[in-house]
């Protein structure tokens, strides 16, 4: 299997893995610590799927970076990160971000790409 496909695996994985452990905290004020409620969230069926995903993505991200050189493939992957989460977030449970912090990500996001053009192995 491509490298490049494996990284995107990865990174959609990871993208799911949070916007799950988002819906698993919701509704909890986890600033207020106790054995219950650590335990209410921990067995949530978001906070288990989540962990089973980037379990199975830690898998995946071993083959990558076996293959390929880490500098590359996160950046690659992190490029994605940075807009797909506070674009998600925004979509499905309305969060919001300013103009300008989409301009940053997508500064941050266009150089970290940038970063990973040159010598790629895999």
């Amino acid at each position: 299997m491509k490298t490049i496909f494996l990284i995107f695996i990865v990174a959609a994985s990871t993208v799911a893995s949070q916007l799950l452990l988002k819906r698993g905290v919701m509704g909890h004020d986890l600033s207020r610590f106790s054995i219950d409620l650590v335990q209410r969230v921990a067995c949530s069926p978001f906070i288990i799927t989540s962990i089973i995903l980037q379990l199975s993505c830690f898998v995946i991200w071993l083959v990558v970076i076996s293959k390929t050189n880490l500098g590359y493939a996160f950046g690659f992957a992190g490029a994605f990160l940075y807009l797909l989460i506070p674009l998600l977030s925004w979509l499905i449970y309305g969060e919001r971000m300013t103009t300008l912090q989409w301009i940053g990500l997508f500064f941050i996001s266009a150089g970290i790409f940038c970063m990973t053009k040159g010598d790629f192995v895999g």
